[in-house]
């Protein structure tokens, strides 16, 4: 089996002046806010303040404004700010306000937006963080996807990865553009994997075959978190939902559309046929679900956490986590502190999503220029080597009720939604959005926004968007290998529908289980037992009912 490693062999040597800046993960992770977006255009400073930019539109702002409230991550003001001039320049006659927002609680920010949608005139933001807030007060993308794009040759749709946005299976709409690609791999330490004379794994086993080699030459495996936003969030929890998809791709045929559902789509659900074999054979485009067969599914015991599979799954973890991400020291361990492992080259291996490689390329450039790696609490990173980087993607379990191979978290990014008002500026919003989704646009943003410090996530989904060589060398060998969070295959992984207080006890258990405290049949039950305990309240947030599950065909009245 051949090595693999990122192209331009990203070590501290090759690395030196590359990329300036140091990169950060992509929206929801909290950089710290500037509070003065100092906008470079006339007339709009003065409506950047937080109450004139929230609650009085019909003065400062107006139908002709368009305020950009997205969250102030790394990079994504200059990004905005490019757009915006070149869209002014464009439309003098429009105002593009960039007035981004701390992460650190956005959520109720934006909740609060939209319970206010009458009286914001705030347009632009990260719609994902307003969850049912923004329910009926968001624009529709889908009524505008098939409009001439004034920026293209084409419909709007035909600018970007249109197959990749999130659509609703019972309405065919969507409010969320979300125009990055994500992609969660595992990076690794190519001398480390040399010293050891290992190769990359392809399987679980062969992961653990790699993993004794390389304790046995004094390394720590792999470098893993184990705090429960790992659980949660994080690391741990990705693998749990990719290695749950593993047991439930056959389940599509549980809650796929049926011949007369609300959510049947007769020009693509009439040709379907599940196929294990392809790792895309359950895309959106190809096969509608019906969310009440899946909630009908976890109530009937249809689709249940205890599975032959499940038990696969769980006790494969066991036998790698926590003996080779440092012992007890895992559950200790946040996601600064894993990778800091990895960067000292303590630590063979490490999970991450696509913009670790820019990180990465980032990082060693600032060591290679004399600079630190600042920590979040304003420390420097101490003791960090260089080395080469390598990738490789999800090792395959194997075993009792296994049906397919491993896929992993492979999603678009951005989540991206505008609040409804009248059909006048929602036209003006959905022009601004086919400009910044252009091939023009989007490179405009990507410059500026690089240049000032954002490590893309993996390749731009906007068609004709080119990156600098470097971070377009560093993705060249990303392969699509599959997503698993496109259905409710890992619905079950680590919890039940986004409740927290469901993935509270799934930590717990979880420790439990890890630390051995109780063995893999109990923690299945205890799994189960806290989808049970929360399934009514995952209902009633979906706006499903029990009446509604006795007739899963019809759409759900929600009452």
């Amino acid at each position: 089996m051949k090595k693999r490693s990122i192209a331009l062999l990203l070590t501290a040597m090759l690395v030196t002046g590359s990329l300036a800046g140091c990169g950060s993960e992509p929206a929801n992770s909290s950089s710290g806010a500037n509070d003065s977006t100092q906008d470079t255009q006339q007339s709009t400073e003065e409506s950047s303040s937080e109450e004139q930019s929230e609650e009085d539109p019909g003065t400062a702002a107006g139908d002709r404004t368009i305020t950009i409230s997205t969250q102030n991550t790394e990079g994504e003001e200059a990004g905005w700010k490019a757009v915006a001039e070149a869209y002014m320049d464009k439309h003098p006659d429009v105002t593009v306000v960039v007035d981004l927002k701390p992460s650190d609680g956005y959520d109720q920010w934006a909740t609060n937006v939209f319970n206010n949608n009458e009286t914001t005139s705030v347009d632009i933001v990260n719609i994902n963080l307003a969850a049912e807030a923004a329910s009926g007060k968001s624009i529709n993308y889908a009524d505008y996807m098939e409009n001439d794009s004034p920026y293209s040759n084409g419909p709007w749709k035909e600018q970007f990865e249109y197959d990749m946005q999130t659509v609703d299976a019972g309405t065919g709409s969507f409010n969320a553009l979300s125009l990055q690609s994500v992609k969660v791999l595992w990076l690794y330490n190519q001398d480390i994997f040399d010293e050891a004379e290992v190769d990359i794994p392809t399987t679980w086993a062969e992961l653990i075959d790699v993993c004794e080699k390389i304790q046995a030459k004094g390394y720590q495996p792999i470098a893993m978190p184990g705090d429960y936003d790992s659980f949660y969030s994080g690391t741990m929890g990705w693998l749990a939902q990719v290695y749950a998809d593993q047991t439930t791709r056959s389940t599509i045929d549980i809650w796929r559309s049926q011949p007369g559902d609300y959510t049947y789509d007769p020009t693509i659900d009439d040709y379907y046929t599940y196929d294990p074999s392809d790792p895309f054979n359950d895309d959106t485009t190809k096969v509608t679900r019906n969310p009440v067969r899946f909630f009908a599914a976890v109530k009937n015991g249809d689709y249940t956490a205890i599975t032959p599979g499940m038990k696969t799954v769980w006790s494969s973890f066991a036998d790698v986590f926590p003996k080779y991400a440092g012992n007890e020291v895992m559950f200790g361990t946040n996601k600064e502190g894993a990778k800091t492992l990895f960067y000292q080259g303590k630590a063979a291996m490490y999970v991450d999503g696509g913009w670790g490689i820019v990180q990465f390329a980032n990082d060693m450039a600032k060591i290679a220029s004399g600079q630190d790696i600042e920590l979040k609490d304003g420390s420097a990173m101490e003791g960090v080597v260089g080395f080469t980087l390598g990738t490789f993607d999800m090792p395959s379990m194997e075993g009792e009720g296994i049906e397919a191979k491993a896929r992993t978290i492979e999603v678009s990014n951005g989540f991206l939604g505008a609040v409804s008002k009248s059909q006048d500026h929602d036209d003006l919003v959905m022009d601004f959005m086919m400009f910044y989704s252009s091939s023009e646009g989007m490179s405009l943003y990507m410059d500026a926004a690089i240049a000032d410090g954002l490590a893309p996530s993996g390749p731009s989904l906007v068609y004709g968007v080119q990156y600098p060589d470097e971070i377009q060398n560093a993705f060249k060998n990303l392969t699509m290998i599959g997503n698993v969070q496109k259905s409710y295959g890992q619905s079950l992984a680590r919890g039940f529908a986004e409740i927290p207080e469901s993935y509270r006890a799934f930590y717990d258990y979880c420790l439990e289980f890890l630390q051995g405290k109780i063995d893999v049949d109990a923690f299945l039950q205890k799994h189960q037992a806290n989808i049970d305990e929360h399934f009514e309240t995952g209902m009633t947030n979906s706006k499903i009912t029990l009446e509604d599950l006795e007739n899963p065909a019809n759409e759900p009245t929600g009452e």
